[in-house]
């Protein structure tokens, strides 16, 4: 099976997020999508508490067949590089074939990442473009799969939490169960 691995906070998991996974799907680039939320990211300050993050994720894909939930970063419980991550996933699922879901503004920044060009040589990366954001020169020599833009391309998990935080309306932006689970346990 070919199986794309979307990695970030999911901080919160948000409509940019599952409207890419199902393109993928859709376009039969991948037989699944495994969202793979990270403990703490290297490079951005804590994000909100792992077993909220994770709720999130799990509801917002609750009827999804094809995109699952996956730990294996959760249960590090502690900062994990994304190199290691798919190393350790290719050894315990080597009948898969591993992809890469990044969105193009991450992707400028993925020289700073840990082993970034043998990241790069050990899957296809999947871009989701970002209209302001073009995929860096060196990067392209690797092929990248490039999706096509949609309005999702602009919802970003930092958008929805200042939103949240100024009292906006942040619906048409997320799952409303998601945003419920929000209000309920006053994340934000």
């Amino acid at each position: 099976m070919k199986i794309g691995l979307f990695g970030g906070s999911f901080d919160p998991v948000h409509f940019g997020h599952l409207i890419s996974a199902k393109q993928i799907i859709d376009k039969k680039i991948c037989d699944e999508i495994w969202f793979i939320p990270c403990f703490q990211n290297p490079l951005k300050k804590k994000p909100t508490k792992a077993e909220h993050r994770k709720k999130m994720i799990e509801i917002a894909i609750k009827n999804e067949k094809q995109i699952k939930l996956n730990e294996t970063e959760l249960n590090q419980k502690k900062t994990t590089y994304t190199i290691d991550t798919i190393k350790k996933l290719k050894k315990e699922f080597p009948e898969h074939e591993f992809y890469f879901v990044i969105g193009s503004k991450v992707l400028k920044e993925i020289n700073e990442w840990k082993d970034y060009l043998e990241l790069l040589k050990e899957v296809k990366l999947i871009v989701l473009p970002n209209p302001f954001t073009e995929i860096p020169e060196e990067i392209k020599k690797f092929n990248p799969i490039e999706l096509n833009s949609t309005l999702s391309s602009n919802i970003s998990s930092t958008l929805i939490r200042k939103k949240i935080k100024e009292n906006k309306n942040v619906l048409s932006l997320l799952p409303e169960t998601v945003f419920d689970y929000i209000k309920e346990n006053k994340l934000y």
